[in-house]
């Protein structure tokens, strides 16, 4: 679910391209482009198109839309749910866009409605009513195998503790502080480098760890969110040491990888993934000796 606003300027020659960097650095606002597993690629655009956040208020992020620009049109989007800050970060987002496009029409896809900048301002409150009320019917629905959100940076798998919480939370801070404080780590979000054998077309995919490199790493080698729903058949993964700009020797599977791994100082950071903290070449080649022991 969404709130999207299509954008039209009225002037009927001239039209106005806004330039993404420019309005989002007067928002105060960093952006990028997601790649195909939904983790963004900071400073990126594609074809017009990028996400929009806060890096002092993370949130899910606002999808902009100007691939037309060139014909005075353009899209905003944020995810709902979302935090009571991102809608602010929206609504302030939208009044300047307005103010460099001049004379638009704002018309709200879901709600089948216009808006204007200063009804948005003044909805804040009930935006945010909404999305908490949309939060808890989604940890509340039983039915779900997985709690997975996109958000800003990539993508988060509820766990159960949050789960339990936000089914029956007051109000969304701890909501918008939990996706905060989770992409505001300075952190390697692993993804993989997906192959598929000749012979078999079965795909493999292959992850590497860095050393003196806090990552964040699926516990199992599919654990990774993509459109087209990719079957892994079996995961690899490979160290690399970036001091001596080289790949250390070795393959080794997933599995043995993850429970090697695990046994080791390492944290849940959601309930798909763990956070490995900076191994140090050392570390590395230990933890592959014993992987080429197994």
């Amino acid at each position: 679910m969404a709130f999207t606003l299509q954008i039209k300027q009225k002037k009927l020659f001239g039209k106005t391209v806004l330039d993404l960097p420019s309005l989002a650095n007067a928002c105060g606002l960093c952006y990028g482009s997601n790649n195909d597993f939904y983790i963004l690629q900071e400073g990126e655009q594609d074809r017009g198109t990028a996400v929009l956040y806060n890096p002092n208020r993370i949130g899910r992020g606002i999808f902009y839309n100007g691939s037309k620009a060139d014909e005075g049109y353009y899209e905003v989007s944020y995810n709902i749910p979302t935090t009571r800050a991102e809608i602010a970060d929206f609504a302030r987002l939208v009044s300047e866009m307005e103010r460099r496009l001049g004379k638009v029409e704002m018309y709200c896809v879901e709600e089948e409605r216009t808006f204007t900048s200063g009804e948005l301002e003044q909805g804040i409150r009930q935006f945010a009513a909404f999305s908490l009320k949309s939060l808890k019917q989604f940890c509340g629905n039983k039915e779900y195998q997985k709690y997975i959100f996109s958000l800003a940076r990539w993508p988060y798998t509820i766990t159960e503790d949050k789960i339990a919480a936000w089914e029956t939370c007051e109000d969304l801070s701890d909501f918008e502080q939990t996706l905060h404080n989770l992409q505001s780590m300075d952190v390697y979000y692993a993804k993989p480098r997906l192959l598929q054998k000749s012979d078999s077309n079965e795909i493999g995919a292959f992850y590497a760890l860095t050393e003196e490199c806090e990552s964040v790493f699926p516990v199992r080698a599919d654990g990774f969110l993509n459109l087209d729903e990719i079957k892994v058949a079996e995961g690899f993964v490979q160290f690399v040491l970036y001091s001596e700009q080289r790949v250390m020797d070795g393959l080794f599977l997933y599995e043995h990888f993850m429970e090697e791994i695990q046994a080791q100082d390492v944290r849940q950071f959601d309930a798909d993934h763990i956070l490995i903290p900076p191994m140090s070449k050392m570390d590395l080649e230990k933890l592959a000796e014993k992987l080429r022991g197994r």
